[in-house]
């Protein structure tokens, strides 16, 4: 090799920014963190193995030192979370009935709610791209995992909503109104705060009104309640 060009090439070297060294558990986050953001904006099929590791800092051989594949690190970094996140949504019955007074039950709701809806809106685009990336990765997805977890949130209601209703439908529809609610935060024009957060307390509080006290004109027997919806209280 011509000395000239072994000089240059090794000053390239020398300036190029060497990789920053991180523990594997930390290399392992970061490359997660990557493939959250790469995935959620081409999904399971468009994503490129490459652009991940451009994301991440690393090289794509560092990605499968991880993760055997592809599908195992959307696995990982969107399929678990999001489960994971559903799991967490779930209100836990007794906390309502503790409840001794429809004041308390109303705020209990509403403080339940707006966890809720913050958590939807937050994994809405990891939602998508594991329900809608692949459509049987999609199905098998909402069969073993979703489903249960939305039935289970109808039956944690089971003695405090109206005769009649269908336990599986109020889970389903609860879950509807968050997604919702979730796509159109996603996707519309809404106000935000200086930290680039949407405010989410007067969603929260008619979807509070909405899912206790049904969206039909009142006629005269639920005054009392609907008030307190009104109040926030």
């Amino acid at each position: 090799m011509d000395p000239a060009k072994k000089n240059q090439s090794s000053a390239d070297k020398a300036a190029r920014p060497r990789r920053a060294y991180l523990p594997a558990a930390e290399r392992r986050k970061s490359i997660i963190a990557a493939a959250q953001e790469v995935f959620a904006r081409s999904n399971l099929k468009g994503a490129r193995t490459r652009d991940i590791a451009a994301a991440a800092s690393v090289n794509q051989a560092t990605i499968f030192e991880h993760f055997e594949s592809k599908e195992a690190l959307f696995q990982e970094a969107v399929v678990q979370p999001l489960i994971d996140a559903m799991r967490g949504m779930q209100a836990r019955r007794e906390t309502y009935e503790a409840a001794t007074t429809p004041d308390e039950l109303a705020g209990m709701a509403l403080g339940s709610a707006t966890r809720h809806i913050e958590d939807m809106v937050q994994i809405f685009p990891l939602f998508t791209a594991a329900l809608f990336s692949d459509p049987d990765l999609g199905r098998e997805l909402y069969r073993e995992h979703l489903a249960p977890i939305i039935h289970r949130r109808g039956e944690i209601l089971d003695g405090l909503t109206r005769d009649g209703l269908d336990l599986d439908f109020v889970g389903l529809a609860i879950f509807g109104m968050t997604f919702a609610i979730a796509m159109d935060r996603h996707f519309g024009e809404h106000a935000k705060d200086e930290d680039g957060q949407a405010d989410l307390s007067e969603v929260a509080r008619q979807f509070t009104r909405l899912s206790t006290g049904g969206f039909a004109k009142d006629r005269g027997g639920d005054r009392a309640h609907d008030k307190t919806q009104d109040s926030g209280e």
